[in-house]
């Protein structure tokens, strides 16, 4: 399976992103779809709504690279990604003078370079978890969450009728991700340096 992704993204490597996609589908274990046409490897991502019934789908964007796990909901941008359900896993290069951000219905993620997850949570929490790097969080009524870690801290926002309530470290089982996803992210990202 990592060896299928890897010669995926090595094809991905010679194919330039479009100037007006937001980026590229790299693989895709689920049905993903844009308007009612379903989305393969090596297609280019719309800048509209792209949804996952099941499994995933391996994201690409010029310096990043995403694994989103279905159900999902995405409107991907080339440096605004707003997820609506599902989870995603983000690794960033670090580019100066450049910012991505996650927007959710509860908080937005701004990020400069690093490696972090979200998840819009069936019950309409959302789940953040810095993997490494810097991120800050910042939800409806809340002072903005600064973010930095070298090996995973999570937190958990909801929505509350004061704003947006912040948990630091909810149970373990609501993390929705692991290192070895995070290590084929950035050797896909690798794949493309020279």
């Amino acid at each position: 399976m990592i060896m299928l992704r890897i010669l995926l993204a090595l094809a991905f490597v010679f194919s330039p992103l479009a100037a007006s996609a937001a980026g590229r589908v790299v693989s895709t274990t689920g049905k993903l779809t844009a308007g009612g046409k379903t989305l393969r490897a090596g297609d280019a991502l719309p800048d509209s709504e792209v949804r996952l019934e099941s499994g995933t789908a391996t994201l690409a964007i010029d310096g990043g690279r995403f694994l989103l796990k279905g159900p999902a909901r995405l409107t991907p941008r080339k440096t605004v990604f707003q997820l609506k359900l599902g989870a995603l896993l983000s690794v960033l290069e670090k580019r100066v003078g450049r910012t991505f951000s996650v927007h959710t219905p509860i908080a937005v993620a701004a990020v400069r370079g690093t490696d972090f997850f979200t998840e819009i949570t069936p019950d309409g929490e959302l789940d953040v978890c810095i993997c490494r790097g810097r991120i800050e969080v910042a939800g409806k009524g809340a002072k903005p969450v600064p973010m930095a870690a070298e090996n995973h801290i999570h937190y958990r926002f909801a929505k509350a009728k004061s704003g947006t309530t912040v948990d630091r470290d909810p149970p373990p089982e609501t993390i929705g991700h692991d290192d070895d996803e995070l290590d084929e992210l950035h050797a896909l990202l690798d794949a493309e340096k020279p």
